[in-house]
């Protein structure tokens, strides 16, 4: 498994920052993924502070955005996917992969859903996605959906 964070802060420097920071991500999740390893991302977890609320929501929809074309832009080839967090799997399924429909396959843990994209999904046939809310699991419930995903 290969595993990078990638700091959101950087987003809230001006200029072509987001587009950097894609590029660098794709690169990583590219060599990872062309070495046999299973790419991890994920976001910084700081608190940062903003003017007001309004800027708060558009940095969050700056970083859901930035995730949004990383998904789309991953190998076609991978073997699955996994998104935690209730909004961001939402934005996953609806934005990232463009989907209108899934398929249900079932929980992989409790509360923890699966499901398919269509087998004509223009980048991602058949791919499984697991939907991890935020809330759900204990601290090794990633682990152990990684586990059951690479099991032979």
């Amino acid at each position: 498994m290969w595993a990078s964070r990638f700091d959101v802060s950087q987003l809230l420097q001006p200029g072509e920052q987001a587009q950097t920071l894609l590029g660098s991500i794709l690169d990583q999740i590219s060599a990872a993924h062309g070495q046999s390893q299973t790419p991890v991302v994920y976001t910084s977890r700081q608190e940062l502070t903003f003017k007001d609320i309004p800027s708060r929501l558009a940095f969050g929809l700056q970083v859901s955005a930035l995730l949004m074309q990383v998904i789309g832009r991953l190998p076609p080839t991978l073997g699955y996917l996994v998104s935690k967090g209730g909004i961001t799997s939402n934005d996953t399924l609806s934005q990232g992969l463009k989907l209108r429909t899934t398929r249900l396959l079932g929980q992989i843990l409790p509360g923890c859903s699966m499901v398919c994209t269509a087998v004509d999904h223009p980048r991602f046939p058949n791919l499984p996605v697991v939907l991890f809310p935020g809330n759900v699991g204990d601290t090794n419930a990633l682990l152990t959906v990684y586990q059951r995903l690479e099991a032979p």
